[in-house]
């Protein structure tokens, strides 16, 4: 292995993966780093919205990507869980993928684009160094290595003690979340062309088809309902399904599939600073946005891009190491704080149960059609709607 880069990317998830194929695409000589084997399965709801397609174009992916999957949702239903639906159609068709596939074939296409992928890698540290370097400390087949870099950008997602070592301020916060995903099989015609979202009381999870004829629910609790149920999965989807009539409906037409409850926890739903110490950060790394806009992947993906696109900037001289962090910091947030802004309110009324207790009397369908529509990167889930962004929204 080489001791010097130009790049190094932390994390091959959608965000890492596209940032390191820009990067080669540009002839940089890009390490990209994962601490998982590849191919993995990861919580999420595994729903790619039309949004991706423009990001998957730019790095090369989308053909192979749209191939690897014949699932196309092009509309759905919101389950309020009082017995009230709301149907809605997409403005494009998104892709049902798994994450077990999409990363794998992502990663494929960084190391296709030039760049030199390593799995099962533990980074210790990532600091500036002499002369507008960085030095990035890993451990890799038992072995510690240190590189140089001209450039990093932290993709490695939701959390990783890396965000220790920078103390990032997210780590303080109180409000947590708890996310899951469960396969299924079974005859899931019912389910064809179509995602469905359930709320019920602290919570919420929605249910769609991947590949090779696969499905996927997915769902966020708030750590008190977490805690009700006892800090078991089966428990959280026992006290979804009794809160949601046509989850429990949906799901007992269903089997368990082998690959059982995934988890994740504590989430903490928040923007992040988009920089630490010079580095890039890009996907969850930079921000966990909620799931029920249905944009977290899309929004990776063209967070690793901008990312690359902003380091190729200080790789070919045209901006200085604290130009670069300053120029990229701006262009994020251009691109992606009203979505957080919105995020954070609209999360009040879905997972803090008296505040959507008494929303939903007074607003129902408008106010969820509303909510979806003011985060998604082309109109979400519900159409090309484009409110300002609140001034004062902070997360809870």
């Amino acid at each position: 292995m080489n001791d010097s880069f130009d790049a190094v990317v932390i994390g091959a998830g959608p965000a890492g993966s596209s940032a390191a194929a820009v990067l080669a695409g540009f002839g940089r000589t890009v390490l990209l780093l994962e601490k998982e084997l590849f191919p993995r399965h990861k919580v999420c709801g595994e729903f790619l919205s039309a949004d991706a397609l423009p990001s998957l174009e730019r790095i090369g992916a989308r053909e192979i990507v749209e191939a690897a999957t014949a699932e196309r949702i092009t509309s759905g239903v919101l389950h309020l869980g009082n017995g009230r639906t709301v149907v809605f159609r997409l403005p494009a068709p998104a892709l049902g993928i798994s994450r077990f596939l999409l990363d794998d074939l992502l990663a494929k296409r960084a190391r296709d684009s030039g760049a030199d992928v390593r799995f099962a890698v533990r980074v210790r540290s990532a600091a500036p160094a002499t002369g507008a370097r960085f030095r990035v400390r890993f451990v890799h087949r038992q072995v510690e290595r240190e590189v140089e870099a001209r450039a990093v950008i932290g993709a490695w997602g939701r959390w990783d003690a890396l965000d220790r070592t920078f103390e990032r301020r997210f780590l303080g916060r109180r409000a947590r979340f708890f996310g899951w995903n469960r396969d299924y099989r079974g005859d899931a015609r019912f389910l064809e062309g179509e995602v469905r979202l359930y709320l019920f009381a602290g919570g919420y999870c929605g249910l769609s088809r991947v590949e090779r004829g696969a499905l996927n629910l997915a769902g966020v609790v708030s750590e008190s309902v977490w805690k009700e149920a006892g800090g078991g999965w089966t428990g959280v989807v026992e006290k979804a399904r009794r809160g949601n009539a046509a989850l429990d409906s949906d799901l007992a037409k269903l089997e368990p599939g082998p690959i059982g409850f995934l988890g994740t926890g504590p989430v903490f739903f928040t923007r992040k600073p988009p920089t630490e110490n010079g580095l890039l950060m890009a996907g969850d790394a930079a921000g966990v946005i909620d799931p029920f806009s249905g944009e977290g992947q899309a929004a990776a993906l063209a967070s690793g891009i901008l990312a690359a696109e902003t380091a190729e900037r200080l790789l070919c001289g045209e901006l200085s190491p604290a130009a670069c962090a300053r120029a990229y910091a701006e262009a994020w947030g251009q691109r992606f704080a009203r979505r957080f802004a919105w995020s954070a309110a609209f999360r009040r009324l879905i997972l803090i149960r008296p505040i959507g207790a008494i929303a939903g009397r007074i607003a129902g369908e408008k106010l969820v059609r509303f909510a979806i529509s003011a985060i998604g990167g082309s109109g979400g889930y519900f159409g090309n709607i484009r409110p300002k962004t609140p001034k004062y929204l902070p997360d809870p």
